[in-house]
């Protein structure tokens, strides 16, 4: 696959432009997991509440084992202490409620940071290069099969501008009929440079 042109110029700024890109990229990725990072420390709370409630609750319920054991009044003991022992486990949980949520939040927002950038990106530099490397591969194989100056003479009149080819000749679709030689290369240069392939690739 061809992925450079072959003009020093265009190859310049291709690999300038894969430069920005990349860079880009890593600053996209380095934004998003910051701000999940930033968003995940809220999550303290919720630990901290859980570890409070989860030991409150343990304390409790070992109370109550030992409180119920004692005879007679160890059962009207032992059943207070475990209504506060749900009480903490209750607390214990919304501490584990909350650090769900607060990870769902910073998953999302990191990754809202990162697609956005990530798409507009794709749309800008990653198409335009895909475009490039596809064109210039399929015309360098339709070269090889024996594709001719004059059909991408023929081409570049659909589909070039028309300031580029008024500068190769003032009427280029009739210097093309009539078969003019040098104006049929000039032409066809002009699709070989847009897919970054020399003119020597021509036969």
């Amino acid at each position: 696959m061809s992925l450079y042109s072959a003009y020093p110029a265009a190859r310049a700024r291709q690999m300038v432009a894969d430069a920005v890109a990349l860079a880009a990229v890593i600053l996209i990725v380095i934004a998003a997991t910051t701000v999940t990072a930033t968003i995940r420390a809220f999550a303290r709370l919720g630990r901290d509440l859980e570890s409070a409630g989860q030991s409150f609750a343990d304390g409790l319920a070992d109370a109550g084992d030992r409180l119920g054991a004692v005879p007679l009044i160890g059962d009207g003991i032992r059943a207070p202490l475990d209504a506060a022992a749900g009480a903490g486990t209750a607390v214990a949980d919304a501490g584990r409620g909350q650090q769900q949520l607060v990870e769902a939040i910073a998953l999302g927002a990191g990754w809202a940071v990162a697609l956005g950038p990530l798409l507009i990106l794709a749309l800008v530099w990653l198409r335009p290069r895909v475009r490039f490397a596809r064109r210039s591969t399929l015309l360098r194989r339709m070269l090889a099969a024996g594709l001719s100056a004059d059909t991408l003479a023929a081409r570049a009149i659909a589909t070039q501008p028309l300031t580029r080819l008024v500068a190769v000749h003032p009427d280029p679709a009739a210097a093309w009929r009539s078969g003019d030689a040098v104006v049929v290369r000039s032409l066809a240069a002009l699709e070989l440079r847009r897919a970054g392939i020399p003119l020597s690739a021509l036969p």
